[in-house]
């Protein structure tokens, strides 16, 4: 019994220090979606109203109908011959009987109105991309204040106790993003900032300025000119970028309000002193017992060509807040989980602890 006893500590000792020195080890892999990425592009300029207006309505231009030609009266039956009143004459009897003569010209059918003056695109009209060609502004999706406060693990070899953030606002053009986490506060090891703009339906990141262990580095995104200019003390370097690049403190907010129809996209993060050129998948609807409580999420996981890996997990029951995000740059795995929840305003989630101690 005592042998017994002894094993199964071991065990559980093995398989503590086993999470400990591989945080995020308990990750489930899914197959990837099949076929290539489809490459997310920059959009700089908002669409017009009537070009907005014609992507909602969708609707094909149609061509007149050629017009029917008018059908012959029918020919009456033989009739035997009856005595006709006085007052009429056999020409009038006739004009009753057969009706009023048909006329050269008809009303034409209604039309649609071309709202576009030219043919609309044409495409799926139902499922998450059919709805709607064009997406809602990013503006009206996206809340204009969050925050999410995390406790989780942070570490290289060994995981420790680590406390996040995840928080963003704006006022409908303009937009900043942070992402911290650390072991003494929210931000001693890592501390991702950028600042951009809301255009049509899509987050353009344009600056941004990141503290990783003590190193600090910014960085200007020319999203027209396809180029990253990274700034590190006196190092500075340039990287080319074909489509959207996105700073990594507002890739959570990028998922937030990204078409639930795509499951595999392709963009740039741009983090501290570095570009990647990264592949995101959709991993499905996943469940998640979070400090906050148990919560439907669903997860996405982003793979740089610099070996980063970034997961995140939306709930939206908190209006596609991140639940989870885990990050891995190197030998650096940060895992947070979601503790406190607050949109514009109101507290959606609170540790039960945290909420009982007030």
């Amino acid at each position: 019994m005592r042998r017994r006893l002894i094993v199964a500590l071991l065990l559980s000792i093995a398989a503590h220090f086993a999470w400990l020195i591989s945080p995020g080890w308990e990750l489930s892999e899914t197959p990837e979606p099949p076929g290539e990425a489809l490459r997310l592009e920059a959009k700089l300029s908002a669409p017009s109203a009537m070009a907005s207006l014609a992507a909602k309505a969708a609707v094909p231009k149609l061509k007149p109908k050629p017009r029917p030609r008018p059908k012959p009266a029918p020919r009456p039956p033989d009739a035997p011959t009856a005595q006709l009143p006085q007052d009429k004459t056999p020409e009038s009897a006739t004009a009753e009987a057969s009706g009023p003569a048909p006329t050269d010209s008809l009303p034409a059918e209604p039309q649609l109105a071309d709202v576009s003056g030219q043919d609309a695109p044409t495409g799926p009209s139902s499922g998450p991309l059919g709805d709607t060609p064009l997406q809602a502004p990013v503006a009206q999706r996206l809340p204009r204040q969050g925050r999410v406060l995390y406790t989780g693990t942070a570490g290289a070899f060994i995981a420790l106790g680590a406390r996040g953030q995840a928080s963003w606002e704006h006022d409908g053009e303009r937009f900043q993003s942070r992402l911290s986490a650390g072991l003494s506060s929210l931000d001693s090891s890592l501390d991702f900032r950028s600042t951009g703009r809301l255009i049509g339906p899509q987050i353009i990141s344009e600056t941004t300025s990141d503290l990783r262990l003590s190193k600090h580095s910014t960085s200007l995104i020319d999203q027209a000119g396809g180029k990253v200019t990274l700034q590190r003390a006196a190092d500075t370097r340039e990287r080319q970028i074909k489509g959207l690049a996105v700073a990594i403190s507002a890739l959570p907010q990028l998922l937030m309000t990204l078409d639930e129809g795509i499951d595999k996209a392709a963009f740039f993060v741009v983090g501290d002193f570095w570009v990647a050129d990264s592949v995101l998948t959709a991993r499905g609807k996943e469940m998640l017992r979070l400090p906050a409580g148990q919560i439907e999420t669903r997860h996405f996981t982003t793979r740089g060509n610099n070996g980063s890996i970034i997961d995140v997990w939306l709930a939206p029951v908190w209006r596609n807040a991140p639940a989870r995000i885990r990050i891995e740059l190197g030998s650096i795995v940060v895992d947070l989980k979601a503790a406190e929840v607050e949109i514009e305003g109101q507290m959606l989630a609170r540790e039960p602890e945290a909420a009982s101690s007030e």
